[in-house]
């Protein structure tokens, strides 16, 4: 006969000890002209992102029903707006971490709406000021330097325990 005798279980889980699931990279470059999908040619500036304030989602392929984490830092280059984020512990966040670990998506590209920009003689917009509401994963950006340069995922070290 085997008998099964119910116990309350609790599990105590320490900050830090979830792994680390985090990529960092070049949000943007200055000074560099991309076409973008709608056609125009962009230029940012640097200063032209904002290193504070609400941060920008993280989302697969500018869908925002495809969010898989936050940018939890922004520091602004001379050469480009450098970027870390969190990848959230989902199903998605989980197949995004393996695509950009698998150096199948090593892209970025930034969901901005410019307030402040101008257009030069060849009609290229200079953006000089924008708001950045998202930062999306991709297969190819429409920046060349706009790329993933660290994976960082690691799991939690599992512990069993036999019955």
């Amino acid at each position: 006969m085997i008998k099964l005798i119910a116990s309350q279980v609790t599990i105590d889980a320490a900050a830090g000890e979830a792994g680390r699931r985090e990529i960092t990279g070049i949000a943007v470059p200055y000074g560099v002209a991309a076409t973008v999908a709608d056609g125009t040619s962009v230029i940012f500036e640097q200063g032209s992102l904002p290193v504070d304030g609400k941060a920008p989602r993280l989302y697969m392929n500018h869908d925002a029903t495809n969010a898989i984490g936050i940018v939890t830092e922004r520091v602004d280059t001379p050469e480009g707006m450098m970027f870390t984020a969190k990848i959230s512990a989902t199903r998605l966040g989980d197949e995004a971490l393996t695509l950009a670990n698998d150096g199948v998506i090593d892209a970025v590209s930034v969901g901005v709406t410019p307030t402040k920009f101008s257009y030069d003689e060849e009609g290229v917009m200079i953006v000089e000021a924008a708001t950045w509401s998202e930062l999306s994963l991709v297969s190819e950006g429409a920046f060349a330097g706009a790329v993933i340069t660290e994976v960082a995922a690691s799991a939690p070290d599992e512990v069993a325990e036999s019955i």
